[in-house]
């Protein structure tokens, strides 16, 4: 495991968890985080930013008709003409400012279904470090012959994941649906 990219075996992280120890600190940064408030089993439909919400921009835009959408979000998502999530682009990608956000953006998005745990998506991006997943659904299409499309129907962003996680140490007998993280 590791904490802001220092490993918890290394020699450093096992000083600063001795440090604390010896100081006997409540508040550990090191501590297990619960997630009190939703079970980690419960798909991530129950949780995730309708896609709406997240107000997507067109892929054709150029960053100087949007730029200042990134002082309010780091990640937003990239659609088509079609409407079809294409990408997602991180404030830190953004350096052209008269280019088209599909240039910038990055493609494809990761994606999971909508009935995807939420367990699974908070380890997917913890593991991957993705600071946005993309929510879809399958949608089947009926005429001359069955085929099936992905739709966005939501988002879920590391910064609702830092939102819903508690310091264990702060939960006293709060835990109804406690998952630790």
């Amino acid at each position: 495991m590791e904490w802001n990219g220092i490993s918890w075996a290394s020699r450093g992280g096992m000083v600063a968890v001795r440090i604390e120890a010896l100081l006997s600190l409540t508040a550990s940064m090191f501590g297990p985080y619960m997630l009190s408030r939703v079970s980690v089993s419960a798909a991530i439909e129950c949780i995730m930013i309708p896609f709406e919400e997240a107000q997507p921009l067109q892929a054709t835009w150029h960053l100087r008709q949007v730029v200042l959408r990134f002082f309010r979000d780091s990640v937003v998502p990239i659609i088509d003409v079609w409407g079809s999530c294409v990408g997602i682009l991180h404030r830190e990608d953004c350096n052209m400012l008269d280019a088209p956000l599909s240039t910038m953006m990055r493609s494809p998005p990761p994606c999971v279904t909508s009935l995807t745990s939420i367990g699974r998506v908070i380890d997917l991006m913890m593991e991957k470090r993705y600071k946005m997943v993309i929510i879809v659904k399958y949608d089947e299409f009926h005429g001359m012959s069955h085929s099936f499309s992905l739709r966005a129907v939501g988002v879920f962003k590391f910064e609702q994941l830092c939102k819903l996680a508690i310091p264990a140490s702060k939960l006293q007998g709060e835990q109804p649906y406690a998952s630790r993280i």
